[in-house]
């Protein structure tokens, strides 16, 4: 089985899946209804240091398909084929049930359900504001048939100078207040500017691919380099979050250096997926637990929005934030799996959950 798979891929699903709810469970503690606000210091600092910690969870999760998918191993017909069936299919049934469920709930009328519903095909319902990143991804598998040929072909100098210009527009979100606002050539009328085209999501399709082609580090090394990058943009996040915390009253203004294509995320996803590219371990923890949830990782991500909020409810009033997040975090996790796992098994299983 080991030999058959790449193992670190299965552990990096099943971790940037538990970072992802650690995201959502924090941010149940600071943000309801994109409002702000911190209930004491002991939750801000909780909020700070889980949020602080997972800042690469999404980058992972994008760059574990980009490691597998690219350049594409089938013509492009295929390749769209099997993603329609793997990822819009089941995303169209999530749509609808984040549309609908919620008013079991209570937590909506059904005149906003069927609104809701109207709308679900358009873009995600208000309670499943976390599918933004299937639109994302769906457009990243849009644009790999042309990247493709260019990755097959590319030297390491020419796609280093690639994800240096990347790299440079993760600063943007701090250059344009420092330099007035619009920058090389943005406008109101055109966002097309100089750098709109090498930035965005695509930069870690091509990170991916340049971990996979170029980078052959051993362990001792990896862990030499990577551990401390990991730390440090721990420790800049953490402070960020912690500066931005007792100053800012939208959770933009607070998450401003935590977004995923900000520049210190984008240290700390390279040094977490290379640390987690170091685990070799495929023994009976892997075959019992990590190879599941792996395979029940995109099926988790569709359905946690839907559990977790039952679980802030539940745990929240009765604990103190540093417990209640990982306990929120924990529960969801397991009650995710457990339903996606048992879904996955029925004859029609791969159509829901993936």
């Amino acid at each position: 089985m080991g030999k058959e798979r790449i193992i670190f891929l299965d552990w990096l699903r099943a971790i940037a899946c538990l970072m992802v709810f650690f995201v959502h469970a924090a941010e149940a503690y600071y943000s309801n209804d994109y409002t702000f606000s911190f209930t004491s210091d002991t939750a801000r600092w909780s909020v700070l240091v889980f949020q602080s910690l997972v800042r690469s969870s999404v980058p992972l999760f994008l760059m574990a398909s980009s490691y597998l998918l690219v350049p594409l191993k089938t013509d492009t017909f295929t390749f769209f084929k099997k993603r329609f069936k793997r990822v819009v299919i089941p995303l169209l049934v999530f749509l609808a049930l984040y549309a609908v469920l919620p008013t079991f709930w209570g937590a909506q009328t059904w005149s906003q359900a069927w609104v809701e519903l109207r709308h679900a095909y358009i873009t995600f319902p208000v309670a499943g504001s976390h599918l933004w990143f299937l639109y994302m991804l769906i457009g990243i598998y849009l644009i790999m048939p042309v990247l493709s040929p260019w990755l097959v072909n590319i030297s390491k100098k020419e796609e280093q100078v690639f994800l240096l210009i990347w790299l440079f527009t993760s600063t943007f979100y701090r250059l344009r207040p420092m330099l007035g606002g619009a920058i090389f050539g943005e406008c109101w009328w055109g966002v097309n500017a100089t750098f709109y085209y090498v930035s965005g999501f695509v930069g870690y399709v091509i990170l991916a691919h340049y971990i996979r082609t170029w980078i052959h580090w051993d362990k001792r090394k990896i862990i030499s380099i990577c551990a401390p990058l990991f730390a440090l943009t721990f420790v800049i996040l953490l402070a960020s979050g912690a500066y931005y915390s007792t100053r800012c009253t939208t959770p933009a203004e607070l998450e401003r250096d935590w977004q995923f294509l900000s520049i210190v995320p984008v240290f700390m996803s390279f040094a977490a997926f290379m640390l987690i590219k170091a685990i070799t371990s495929s023994g009976k923890f892997y075959e019992k637990v990590i190879l599941k949830i792996s395979s029940a990782s995109y099926g988790m991500y569709l359905m946690h929005m839907l559990i977790l909020p039952h679980y802030f409810k539940l745990f929240s009033p009765h604990m103190p934030e540093y417990f209640g997040i990982p306990l929120i975090t924990v529960a969801t996790y397991l009650t995710s799996f457990l339903i996606s796992h048992l879904i996955g098994k029925l004859p029609f299983g791969k159509y829901v959950v993936g």
